[in-house]
């Protein structure tokens, strides 16, 4: 009996050790969520601004059929794919929902797109699957920064402009404080119509465009890019973590069913332990007794 209690208390010392670290992560995910929604909420006001202009652009230049390479699609060139997983694992079906998305869509691109990859997971994963990306870029899923969203939109934009790529999409996970977290293939070049038509009506100010707004649009959509690439990475940072932060808390509730199974089985082999002596004890003294 006491290698049998022995055994359970052991595993419920490995049980509770456990519960301390996934609580752990927890609180740690729930702290980096707080932070991406933060940056959230900032460049929410800029990212509205610049597209409400690039909208009353549109429609002050729709009588002159505003032609701008921005907005047509290149016969030239090939696609581009953006993929943005995390770098470690843990967060549930995150990084596979985006992995399958990630693989559908390059199959209807017949494999003729480069990929970028957002995330160490999102390189491994490709490369089992014998696709080479073209770059990676580590650590910048869980912390991204707007410094190298930029840099990254501005390499993006010169090589569209250089019909390298004719389309750019990003494919990442939306973050959602209510439903499910649903991974979703963004394009972000070339622009369309009708990607402004959630805005409604254009600013109430009448803006001015000096020299003109034809001159104008081209020096807002890089601006517009970059702020756009740093809002999906930051977007798919606080669903890592949301999803991170669900997976804890169940194994958390998992570990807390695991630890009162195990401590009342436990109590339940002591308490036999306890009584089994008892009984030797009574039966020897009563063994004593009649031997006398």
């Amino acid at each position: 009996m006491s290698s049998t209690y022995n055994d359970i208390k052991q595993r419920l010392s490995s049980v509770r050790e456990t519960r301390q670290m996934t609580n752990a992560m927890y609180l740690l995910s729930a702290a980096r969520l707080k932070k991406a929604m933060r940056s959230m909420d900032y460049t929410l006001d800029y990212n509205e601004s610049l597209r409400r202009t690039m909208t009353d652009i549109l429609a002050k230049t729709e009588d002159n059929h505003l032609h701008n390479i921005y907005l047509e699609r290149s016969p030239k060139g090939h696609p581009l794919i953006m993929c943005v997983m995390g770098d470690k694992g843990l967060c549930g079906g995150y990084n596979n929902d985006v992995a399958q998305l990630t693989l559908h869509v390059l199959q209807k691109v017949n494999d003729d797109a480069d990929v970028f990859c957002f995330g160490r997971l999102a390189y491994d994963f490709l490369r089992s699957k014998g696709i080479r990306p073209k770059e990676v870029f580590p650590g910048s899923s869980m912390h991204p920064e707007f410094s190298m969203a930029e840099e990254i939109s501005n390499r993006l934009v010169e090589k569209y402009l250089t019909d390298e790529y004719n389309e750019v999409f990003i494919i990442y996970t939306p973050f959602s404080r209510k439903g499910k977290l649903k991974p979703v293939c963004f394009r972000l070049l070339p622009l369309f119509g009708e990607d402004f038509t959630d805005l409604g009506e254009t600013p109430p100010v009448d803006l001015i465009y000096e020299p003109d707004p034809k001159s104008v649009f081209p020096h807002i959509v890089p601006l517009y890019c970059a702020a756009l690439l740093y809002n999906l990475l930051v977007q798919s940072s606080a669903s890592e973590n949301s999803a991170r932060m669900e997976a804890m808390q169940s194994a958390c509730d998992n570990a807390d069913t695991m630890i009162d199974s195990l401590a009342t089985e436990m109590n339940a082999v002591r308490q036999l332990t306890i009584t089994n002596e008892i009984t030797e004890i009574a039966a020897a003294a009563e063994a004593r007794k009649k031997g006398n």
